[in-house]
């Protein structure tokens, strides 16, 4: 049987002739520190991979279930994660700058210190996150779901929370005082 070694964006691929095609992703930390920009993640699994500190700047992720992957670290500005399953996932100091987040289920998500700014969350169901000490400034909030998330840190001038939905949310500081002021009436505590 021969065996071909491909190389495609920096991934081996190993092809069996008439076989099976295998994505070579279960090695510990493949993608780390790699630069994945426009690479097609299509037909891909994601799930539980350490991707930490890559370069994936204007990936289309649409509709992908990446929970429970490392992606502390890694750049993923104007990149494209509408309708994502993000449970469990590490965020922990991204850039999610001018990111499409719309839709995204991000449950139990560590996102501290990470760059939202700009990012598009509306309709987003947040449950249970972490987002202490993130940049939330100018991002859209409208339509989305907030549950036992903590914003202790948090930056949020000019984020827009239009028909957001609030439930067990925690704040330390809020600067913008129109942000503040349609919280407090929503019950928000902080």
């Amino acid at each position: 049987m021969q065996i071909c070694l491909l190389l495609t964006a920096n991934l081996g691929i190993i092809f069996y002739p008439n076989y099976l095609l295998y994505l070579v992703m279960d090695i510990p930390d493949v993608f780390k520190k790699r630069n994945l920009k426009n690479v097609n993640f299509a037909y891909e699994n994601l799930v539980g991979k350490n991707l930490s500190n890559s370069f994936m700047s204007g990936v289309n992720l649409e509709g992908f279930d990446i929970h429970n992957t490392d992606l502390s670290g890694t750049d993923l500005s104007q990149s494209n994660l509408h309708g994502t399953i993000l449970f469990y996932t590490k965020f922990r100091g991204a850039d999610l700058r001018n990111c499409n987040l719309s839709k995204a289920k991000i449950w139990d998500a560590d996102l501290y210190g990470a760059d939202l700014s700009g990012a598009d969350l509306r309709g987003a169901d947040l449950f249970n996150c972490d987002l202490k000490s993130s940049n939330l400034n100018n991002s859209d909030l409208s339509g989305a779901y907030l549950k036992n998330s903590d914003f202790t840190g948090a930056t949020m001038s000019e984020t827009e929370f239009s028909q957001t939905k609030y439930d067990k949310i925690t704040f330390d500081t809020i600067t913008d005082l129109e942000a503040k002021t349609r919280l407090k009436e929503q019950g928000s505590t902080w």
